[in-house]
């Protein structure tokens, strides 16, 4: 068993990995999750390399087993359907955070 982890700025997802070190695979979200973190990022002023990086952090996804690079795909196709550009722009209005938080 490999464990997933989510990674993320504030509440935007921009990644899946799957498994550790030199075997882990890795899916990077659509550009679309870039543009949206770096608009956030913009906006609240997080544009020196410290504060930028003080918004990532890593949630685990439970563990997976078989093909992780599949697996790191999967992950990444379900954020993508779950975070339209109606969501995403809600997250992007509220500082990178949920909208109901």
């Amino acid at each position: 068993m490999s464990e997933l982890t989510l990674i993320y700025w504030r509440d935007i997802p921009a990644q899946v990995r799957v498994g550790r070190g030199r075997k882990a695979a890795r899916a990077v979200l659509p550009e679309r999750f870039e543009q949206a973190i770096d608009r956030v990022a913009m906006r609240i002023g997080a544009t020196d390399g410290d504060a930028y990086m003080a918004e990532w952090r890593d949630v685990s996804g439970g563990d997976v087993t078989g093909d992780l690079q599949a697996a790191a795909d999967a992950k990444a196709a379900e954020l993508d359907a779950a975070f339209d550009q109606a969501t995403l722009k809600a997250y992007v209005d509220n500082e990178g955070r949920a909208p109901d938080a």
